[in-house]
């Protein structure tokens, strides 16, 4: 008896071919979502504290 799991490891995956490129929509779906937290972090600003390092030091 085979379980679910292995009843959909055994089916054929969807591909998509351009040219001599053949890559797994599930492998496309991955590289896409890592690019777009990688673009992310580098627009998103990290969070700031408030105070900027000039200020702390104080008038001299």
């Amino acid at each position: 008896m085979a379980s679910g799991l292995s009843v959909l490891a055994e089916s054929a995956g969807r591909y998509v071919h351009w040219g001599v490129i053949q890559i797994s929509v599930t492998n496309l779906t991955i590289i896409a979502v890592m690019m777009l937290v990688f673009i992310l972090a580098l627009v998103i600003p990290f969070p700031s504290h408030g105070e900027s390092a000039d200020d702390e030091r104080g008038p001299q």
